[in-house]
């Protein structure tokens, strides 16, 4: 249940009161010969990181506050002396809250260092905003970055310093959203960022975009898009 409502995909089929166990569904065995299947244990992992850190620095999960370093695309943490400790990837940690997509195309990546298709971190709204104005609204923030294909991300028709459309801050906040509903150890660090409500955080997001393209001007479309994932 998401919100109260079934989702259309179950893996399992909760009948501890009924059978004193939980059931498989079909479902799972197909997720199997997908591309997605390869990504889950780094998926798994990377959300098991964040709890077992928050765990380490004697913190509650959902207080846990995340930092991302740009030079090694890793999320990282700071104990009670400031010291730094690297958590996890930060493509693990995002990849299936963008259900295996790019956030602008939909086409397939991975998180798999060896994959062809290897997803890139992308600041959402470039980071080169930072060399032109002195305002700090943290576009290192976990609630910036996207993972996006090679070809959106800096081939020769990719975005690179350029303004996404606004059709894709929509898909931003989804995906902002798929994070903080989930209760995933990024929540509170999504909201501290964002905004404590819906509404907030539209607006920020808005704030932001207005921002960007009065400094950035152009703005930019992926090229070719198939059918929305999310």
């Amino acid at each position: 249940m998401v919100n109260r409502e079934p989702i259309p995909i179950q893996f399992f089929v909760d009948e501890r009161k009924q059978r004193g166990g939980i059931v498989i569904t079909d479902e799972l065995l197909r997720l199997k010969d997908s591309l997605q299947f390869q990504n889950l244990p780094h998926e798994t992992e990377a959300r098991w990181r964040l709890v077992e850190t928050a765990w380490q620095l004697g913190l509650n999960p959902v207080l846990l506050s995340v930092s991302y370093d740009k030079n090694s695309s890793l999320f990282f943490v700071k104990d009670h002396l400031r010291r730094r400790i690297d958590v996890t990837s930060s493509r693990d940690a995002l990849n299936g809250y963008q259900k295996g997509r790019c956030l602008y195309c939909f086409q397939e990546i991975s998180v798999l260092p060896t994959s062809p298709i290897l997803a890139d971190v992308d600041h959402f709204f470039p980071h080169t905003i930072l060399a032109q104005t002195k305002l700090n609204d943290n576009l290192n923030g976990v609630w910036n970055l996207v993972l996006a294909c090679r070809g959106c991300n800096r081939g020769e028709k990719g975005k690179s310093a350029r303004v996404p459309q606004i059709k894709y801050l929509g898909r931003l906040f989804k995906r902002n959203n798929f994070l903080i509903d989930s209760h995933h150890p990024l929540r509170e660090t999504l909201i501290s960022q964002t905004g404590t409500t819906e509404i907030s955080m539209r607006r920020f997001l808005q704030q932001q975009h207005t921002n960007a393209k009065r400094l950035l001007i152009h703005e930019w479309s992926a090229t070719d898009e198939l059918e929305p994932a999310f």
